[in-house]
This record gives structure tokens, C-alpha cells and sequence, in this order.
């Protein structure tokens, strides 16, 4: 099975994949791999909240890796809260890992979120800084920074743009035939944007089918981000379905 070293990143051909290209080459003397995904999802859910209002996405990526660098952009189809029609996210991402024993590692990344075309673009796009550790990789702890990130409430009264801050832990487990179990709980904490913090988790069944990958997940969050988001925040079931080259 291929994963993605970018955790839960997402594909789009541009000038900047020739540039990381170029970037990772240069810093390795390592050949260059690339490899992505092509995908459909019943909804776009994003640490805990909807990013489709509910509706399917389609969802891509393309990323390369060399050595201890990756890096890669990603697109999907999203409905930012209050939009009415169905516009693009665009994720650029670029990190470092490095192995610190057999069974244990870690790595460093940037991520940059971006909505062209949408006439609140300056407003949404935001940058992460992540850090994270792994074990064999099937327990992972991520640790999530932002200086710009926007958010709002459901009453659209309670909202802002400053630093935000998300830390999560998963797990996953291989079984027979092709099938996996994952887990996974997190908390985001957004007070300096709409005042307070949630908890969100999911687990899910999985089944890697030769070069698909097909998922079925519930997906849930405390009262806390229900009260904040409103229908944003319901628990809910998600299927997706990826095509992995």
C-alpha cells in the first residue's frame, strides 16, 4: 500500500511540482519518485466539520519523494461555509523526514491552503507548520501551528483570523486480505478565532483492492463544536473511493 508522507494531504500538475522536483534532485543525489491519488468522497470533512456542506468531493494528489524530502500539491472540491457553489481548495505542501530507529520517526512540514477563484480568497487562505512522530507507522502523533487561520461560527457573529493550534494522535491496523482498521481523536483549538476549542475523532474500515482504496469512516465531535458550527459539526458517515498510482 502506498501512504502519503504529507499525513491526510491531497492532485494538480503545475510550474511549483517542476521547482520541488528540481529542489528535491538537487538536495538528495536520490531518484525521484512520484505517486498520488485520484478519489471521490460522499462528503469533505476536515477536522471534524464539513468543508461540502455535505455534498461528494473529488479529491487529488500528487506528491514526490526523495531520500528524507517530500512534497507535493494537492486540490478537492469544497463549499466554504456560506458559499452556494462548489469551488476548489489547493494545498501545497513540502517536509522533511528523518528515521530515528528502526521502529520510530519523525518529520518537519509545511502546508500552505489556498481557494483561487474565491471572492473571499485573502480572507481563507491559511499556513500550517506540522510536526510529527510515528511508530511503525501505525500510531502517529501530529502536531498542528498556524499564524492566519480563519474561522467562523455558526451565528457568523463569533469570528476571526489569528494563531490556531491542533494536535492529533491515530492509529492504524492492518488485517487480513487486504482490510485495515483506523482510529483517530484530535482536539482544535481555535479560541483566538471564534473563542474556544473542540474535540473530534473518527474510526474506520478499510480495503486496499490493487491500486484502489476504499474507506468507510464515522466521523464525530463533541458538543462543544456542534454548539459553535452547527451542521457543520454533526456526526456522520463518509465513504471514499481512490485510485492510487
Amino acid at each position: 500500500m502506498k501512504s502519503n508522507p504529507a499525513h491526510r494531504m491531497r492532485p494538480r500538475a503545475s510550474r511549483r511540482i517542476l521547482v520541488l522536483w528540481g529542489l528535491l534532485q538537487a538536495g538528495s543525489g536520490y531518484a525521484v519518485d512520484l505517486q498520488g491519488s485520484l478519489g471521490v468522497s460522499t462528503d469533505n470533512v476536515f477536522r471534524g466539520l464539513t468543508q461540502s456542506q455535505g455534498d461528494p468531493s473529488a479529491q487529488a494528489d500528487g506528491y514526490l519523494t526523495a531520500l528524507h524530502w517530500f512534497g507535493g500539491l494537492a486540490t478537492e472540491t469544497v463549499k466554504r461555509q456560506g458559499d452556494v457553489s462548489t469551488g476548489a481548495e489547493v494545498i501545497g505542501y513540502l517536509g522533511y523526514r528523518q528515521l530515528l530507529s528502526e521502529n520510530w520517526s519523525a518529520a518537519l512540514s509545511v502546508r500552505h491552503y489556498d481557494y483561487p477563484g474565491n471572492r473571499y480568497r485573502s480572507l481563507y487562505h491559511y499556513d500550517e507548520l506540522s510536526a510529527t512522530i510515528s511508530w511503525h507507522q501505525q500510531l502517529l502523533l501530529e502536531l498542528i501551528a498556524s499564524p492566519n487561520t480563519f474561522a467562523a461560527s455558526a451565528s457568523g457573529y463569533d469570528y476571526g483570523r489569528g494563531t490556531a493550534f491542533a494536535a492529533e494522535l491515530g492509529g492504524r491496523q492492518p488485517l487480513p486480505y487486504g482490510f485495515s482498521v483506523d482510529a483517530g481523536i484530535g482536539f482544535y483549538d481555535l479560541r483566538q478565532e471564534v473563542g474556544a476549542g473542540y474535540a473530534y475523532w473518527s474510526a474506520g474500515l478499510g480495503k486496499q483492492w490493487r491500486y484502489w482504496q476504499l474507506t468507510v469512516r464515522y466521523i464525530g465531535t463533541n458538543a462543544e463544536a456542534r454548539a459553535l458550527f452547527g451542521t457543520l459539526a454533526v456526526d456522520r458517515v463518509v465513504a471514499s473511493a481512490a485510485w492510487l498510482f
